[in-house]
């Protein structure tokens, strides 16, 4: 709702003086409103960031699985033809793989996925992770273009520079920061993702990283539906 929220006040909702407050900035204005019970979908990566300000602030159990859960970065270079003859890769073929000499661009955007057969024209997807992800969120489009369509060419000579490129950076998105939950040795993400979605008073939490699902959409979507009926039926007991 291009809102960005700021605060979640549940002073008032547990002492009894009223509901939960949440602030939020729309449109360079701060607003608020009142609610009776309030999920919170926020990515891990932006509960480690601290950008939402709980009041009072979170529990230390709750702020120790924040602190303590793996959150990362996968980027994607996803690229499309807009003339049929540019298909110069196997279109019955999903999944490319380019094997690199052991130097500083092995395994830079060497790995690609094939969905030209479902998406009616031809396309390519690459994908960089951990690490080598945030490096290379700090390159320009034309940087990142160039060094996928190297790896490219080492595939397919004839390969032509695409007509449409999007890249993503989801370390650099203030409202994400990252991409993905992960396990940490010497933590059981299990119980750690269980903790995440712990309520707090009428607070709830939802997302990939509070569920089995991790790193997925349908694993975040999952959660959401699970806790929203949860919201409900504690509403009607409220009743």
């Amino acid at each position: 709702m291009n809102s960005k929220v700021t605060k979640i006040n549940s002073v008032g909702f547990m002492d009894g003086s009223g509901d939960t407050v949440v602030k939020y900035e729309k449109n360079g204005e701060i607003e608020e409103i009142k609610a009776k019970t309030v999920l919170v979908t926020a990515s891990l990566g932006v509960l480690k960031a601290g950008t939402i300000d709980f009041v009072p602030t979170m529990p230390e159990w709750k702020q120790e699985v924040i602190n303590e859960m793996g959150f990362g970065t996968v980027n994607k270079c996803i690229m499309s033809w807009d003339d049929d003859d540019a298909l110069v890769w196997p279109a019955d073929k999903l999944w490319f793989l380019l094997m690199t000499p052991e130097d500083e661009t092995s395994g830079l955007w060497t790995q690609f996925y094939n969905p030209t057969r479902f998406k009616g024209k031809p396309s390519l997807m690459s994908w960089v992770g951990g690490d080598e992800a945030i490096e290379e969120e700090q390159k320009s489009d034309q940087e990142i273009l160039e060094r996928v369509m190297t790896n490219l060419r080492s595939m397919f000579p004839a390969i032509r520079n695409p007509d449409n490129v999007v890249i993503s950076r989801w370390g650099q998105e203030e409202h994400v920061r990252g991409s993905y939950s992960f396990p940490v040795p010497g933590r059981d993400i299990y119980a750690d993702a269980q903790d995440l979605s712990r309520r707090i008073a009428k607070i709830w939490f939802a997302g990939e990283a509070t569920g089995n699902g991790w790193g997925t959409t349908n694993g975040a979507w999952k959660t959401g539906e699970d806790q929203a009926l949860r919201m409900v039926e504690d509403l009607k007991e409220d009743v």
